[in-house]
Order: C-alpha cells, then sequence, then structure tokens
C-alpha cells in the first residue's frame, strides 16, 4: 500500500530582509545553494565583514550607554598586518576597538567566519574606528532601541490561481530606532539631526526614524543596490508600524560605512561614477576636489570629514506610497522564490530553475560555486584572480 506523504496543516514561509529577499535579488541560484541546501560559504567574506562591523558597533554604544558616554576619539590600539589573527589583544583598555572587537572576531571564528586575509582585517577595524569617532557621538544618542527586531506577515502575491505552498509569508528585519524626542532634544550641530532635517523639514508630532548599516561604498544612483536600499528603508517601516505601541515612521537612515575610510577600490569607483553621472554626492570644497583629482593608487584619501560624512549617511523619506511600492516589490520577490521551489520539486533541477542573475563582480568572486556557474565569466571574473577582486573587502 502507498502511503502519501504528510504535510502539515500550514506553512508560513519566513524570509529575512537582507538574508533572503536582498540575497535572492543578488544571486538566485547562490541564494538556493546557500539557503536552501544549507551549504554556508566556505569563505564568507562578505558575511564575515558586515556582522563584524554591526557587532563591534554594538558593542561600542552598550559600552557607552552603560557608562553615560565615552571621551570620543575612542582609544584604538592600531593594528599591522603582521599581528596575529588568533590571539586576543593584550593588555587593552576595556574601551580601546581591539578589547571591543575581538569577541565578535571570536563569535564569528565558532561560525567559520572570518576575514579572508590580514589586510581585509586591518580594513575592517580602519573603518570600524571611524564610524565610531566620526559617527556615533552625533548618532548614539539618539538612539531610543537599539537592535529592535521586527516582524509581521504578508500575503503571496498569485495565491489565488497559482498552488503555493502558503498564502502569506513571515518577514522579519533587525533595526536601530530614533524616535522626536532624541532628535528634538539633541543640539542643533548634531549631523545626524541636520541630515534628518534637510530632508523632511516638515517633521512634526511623534515619529520614528530607523537606521540601518552597509558594509558597502555608497551605490551608485542607477544601480539596483541603489533602489533595493531605498525599497529596504520603506519595508523596515512597514514592519515597525505592524508593531505594537510603534510611532509612524518618517524617514529611515542608510550608513555606507565604506565611505568614512574609502580605500583605493571605493575612490575609483567614485571617481568613475562622478564622471558618468552616477552619483548624488559630489565634493563640494575646493580641497577635496583637488584631492580626488590629484589622487593616486595607494596614496590615502585625505578627504574633509563633511565630505565623507555627506558620502556616508543616506536619509530616505517615508511615506505610505513608498511603503507601498517597496513591500510590493519585495511581494513580488518572494512570489518569484516560491515559484523556483515549485519548478524544482517538478523539474528535479537546481540549474534549470534558479538563474544566475547575479551582476556583482565581486559576489561572484566570494562564491563557491563559481566554478560551475557561466555568471562567473560573465562578469568579467578569472579564475585564479578572485583574491584581487575581493581585496576591498
Amino acid at each position: 500500500m502507498r502511503l502519501a506523504r504528510k504535510h502539515p496543516d500550514r506553512i508560513v514561509p519566513e524570509y529575512s530582509l537582507t538574508g533572503d529577499l536582498l540575497s535572492f535579488r543578488r544571486c538566485a541560484r547562490q541564494y538556493r545553494y546557500q539557503n536552501g541546501s544549507s551549504l554556508p560559504p566556505s569563505r564568507p567574506v562578505q558575511l564575515w565583514y558586515g556582522e563584524f562591523i554591526h557587532g563591534l558597533l554594538e558593542n561600542v554604544y552598550r559600552l557607552w550607554r552603560s557608562r553615560g558616554g565615552l571621551p570620543f576619539p575612542v582609544p584604538y590600539t592600531r593594528l599591522t598586518l603582521e599581528d596575529p589573527v588568533d590571539a586576543p589583544p593584550p593588555g587593552l583598555a576595556d574601551f580601546d576597538l581591539r578589547y571591543l572587537g575581538w569577541p565578535v572576531e571570536e563569535s564569528l571564528l565558532n561560525q567559520n567566519k572570518r576575514a579572508r586575509s590580514r589586510k581585509a582585517r586591518l580594513a575592517a577595524y580602519r573603518r570600524a574606528e571611524a564610524t565610531v569617532n566620526m559617527l556615533a557621538p552625533h548618532l548614539f544618542p539618539l538612539i531610543a532601541e537599539a537592535e529592535e527586531r521586527v516582524i509581521g506577515t504578508r500575503m503571496i502575491p498569485g495565491t489565488a490561481s497559482v498552488e503555493n505552498r502558503a498564502e502569506r509569508y513571515a518577514l522579519t528585519g533587525v533595526i536601530d530606532v530614533l524616535t522626536e524626542i532624541e532628535l528634538g532634544t539633541a543640539e542643533t550641530g548634531n549631523l545626524i539631526r541636520q541630515a534628518v532635517q534637510s530632508v523632511c523639514p516638515d517633521l512634526a508630532g511623534e515619529f520614528e526614524v530607523i537606521v540601518d548599516y552597509k558594509g558597502t561604498r555608497r551605490p551608485d544612483t542607477t544601480t539596483a543596490e541603489w533602489r533595493e536600499g531605498e525599497w529596504q528603508v520603506q519595508t523596515y517601516a512597514w514592519l515597525r508600524h505592524e508593531q505594537r505601541r510603534s510611532r509612524r515612521v518618517a524617514a529611515g537612515i542608510l550608513i555606507y560605512v565604506n565611505e568614512l575610510s574609502p580605500g583605493d577600490g571605493d575612490v575609483l569607483a567614485l571617481k568613475t561614477a562622478m564622471r558618468q553621472n552616477r552619483t548624488d554626492v559630489l565634493p563640494f570644497l575646493d580641497s577635496d576636489k583637488r584631492m580626488l583629482e590629484n589622487w593616486r593608487p595607494g596614496a590615502r584619501p585625505d578627504f574633509s570629514d563633511d565630505f565623507l560624512f555627506s558620502r556616508a549617511v543616506r536619509v530616505i523619506r517615508v511615506d505610505d506610497a513608498s511603503i507601498d511600492e517597496a513591500t510590493g516589490a519585495f511581494d513580488q520577490t518572494v512570489s518569484s522564490i516560491e515559484m523556483c521551489v515549485r519548478q524544482e520539486e517538478q523539474a528535479v533541477s537546481i540549474l534549470s530553475t534558479w538563474s544566475d542573475n547575479c551582476i556583482d563582480q565581486k559576489t561572484c568572486a566570494a562564491c563557491d560555486f563559481r566554478y560551475f556557474c557561466d555568471g562567473y565569466q560573465r562578469n568579467g571574473n578569472i579564475v585564479g584572480n578572485e583574491d584581487d577582486v575581493l581585496d576591498e573587502i
């Protein structure tokens, strides 16, 4: 006698906004192997960098809050390329950035996530130092809730005409929250307050501003990454509205960490974007213009703090129409994932049902599946040159 396979009465697939939806949009096939097959990347380069930055900033914020403040700039015993990767920094004060960064490194190491090289580790600490000392004095006093987890459920498009495994899906995310109380009492010289007010000059009443960190440079305005960053903020706003006792979200802030301490690749990309009119923030001081014009690879890009801050902080206004557009776009992303799941069940083939839609050279270079994926060479990569492509991560 043949027994039918028992299915649960209700299935509500859960998706993370960054770990699932944005990952699928970046490369559907890589997403399938890593998430659907639970095949963790052997070289989780991008995962390590982003999680290290988030973890270190969280540790600094917790220390700042417990002590009622910190003496900025926060001391930092600088790394060198000769420093060991697998030993804690000896004899450092408990507010030294290396002391605060080591537990994060150790936690990531236990998850088999490590910096791809000592050079990459040094760059991560350098950017974390710049973020803490340039941004934290303005941002930390405004944070009402740090690492706030949000969740909501939405309908999957097409469930009436297509036999999906569920009618709804759960969407999750983690955000930092600022409120009108902190913004209203902040000093007028607070750069975060000024940035929010410049985009939303008519803010009034009770409202919130959400914050997310990005371990990348500021994307070009013509790219999918630029548009998806805006959608991410709008969707976080919807998730926040789904929580009880939350205020109206009036704006979101994306902080592009790499812009506070740009590397060679970041400066070269900026020069290219300026020539092609694909960036919204240009040097406005003569000193920054001369710096960019005369800069050569390998030299320290000595830009003004004002220019670095303006490149790093992106404020996005939130309203009902923009929320509907963003959540609708991610609803369609979930629908695409569910369609791929359904097609794979029928075709029993990953390669034929999950497309290699990646257009990012670094994502391909860090991918374990590049050797049998057409997208790798299509994006200009050459097997054996991955280290050169990933040096800026």
